[in-house]
């Protein structure tokens, strides 16, 4: 039956039964009432014609028309806070259920935020400032103490908090510029393979030392010139070949060593001049 209190305008709950997301409505169940609402329009923090913001509202898992039904602590719940104005409803945001997987009450925790979406990606800043981007499939960005992103399984109160989903892809984290009709990418491939690639020229330079190590092959290539400078050491070591090859110019330059070591071969091939500088110089 349809609620008959459009007359008045009121704050009342509703168990989200069904969603709309191409009008970014729903439908809901009142909680005071049984009573059943349609296009219950969500609000958005802003929102217009061409702009805004959508959340992507997650259909709920336990759905049912009984407002008194026991809430499935393992299946998606929501519960709306509903406005009902000159006879519209309008969603002004949500509760968490008494049993969540989002409520963090440890101490090293104290104002930590937390967003997680369905898909089991989710992203979250503590008090000391670090903040963690986390893909399900085990890729993660970091900024803060470490490397290693914080883990939220079983770090809630209620210890439900589960990666599920998404958990066995083939996932790439990529970094991609195509800007000023160039393309520059950092790509960290799931075979274990890193791509450095830049339309003009990649600049390598540190304050100490340069090192490249790698287990196999060595490979450098450009189209124009290499070039390599540190105020410390250049060490390049590969348990199989290096090889260094420009259609320019290759210029390699420290202020202490430079060390070019391979397990077989070293081919350094220039198109133009090949210049190495350094306190000593040793080829193996």
């Amino acid at each position: 039956m349809i609620s008959n209190l459009f007359s008045a305008n009121t704050l009342r709950l509703a168990k989200v039964t069904y969603v709309h997301p191409e009008g970014q409505k729903m439908e809901v169940m009142f909680l005071d009432n049984g009573d059943y609402g349609r296009d219950v329009q969500v609000m958005s923090p802003y929102a217009g014609t061409d702009f805004g913001f959508t959340g992507g509202i997650p259909s709920p898992e336990a759905e049912g028309l009984d407002a008194n039904k026991t809430t499935d602590p393992d299946k998606r719940s929501i519960v709306a806070v509903i406005a009902s104005l000159q006879g519209t409803h309008i969603c002004l945001g949500f509760l968490f259920p008494q049993i969540t997987h989002m409520a963090f009450t440890k101490k090293s925790d104290k104002n930590r935020m937390v967003e997680r979406h369905t898909s089991d990606f989710y992203r979250t800043v503590d008090d000391g400032a670090n903040m963690d981007m986390v893909h399900p499939g085990s890729v993660s960005i970091r900024m803060g103490v470490g490397e290693t992103p914080t883990s939220l399984e079983g770090r809630d109160f209620d210890k439900r908090f589960k990666i599920k989903k998404n958990k066995g892809g083939a996932i790439t984290l990529a970094l991609v510029n195509r800007s000023g009709g160039n393309v520059t990418r950092v790509v960290l491939m799931p075979t274990g393979d890193i791509e450095i690639t830049a339309t003009k020229n990649i600049l390598i330079q540190a304050d100490v030392d340069v090192n490249v190590i790698a287990k196999n092959n060595v490979n450098v290539k450009a189209d124009k010139d290499v070039n390599v400078e540190a105020k410390g050491n250049v060490n390049v070591k590969a348990d199989k070949n290096v090889a260094i090859e420009a259609k320019g110019s290759i210029t390699a330059k420290a202020a202490k060593n430079i060390d070019l070591t391979a397990g077989t071969d070293i081919n350094i091939a220039a198109g133009g001049k090949v210049k190495v500088t350094g306190t000593r110089i040793d080829l193996n």
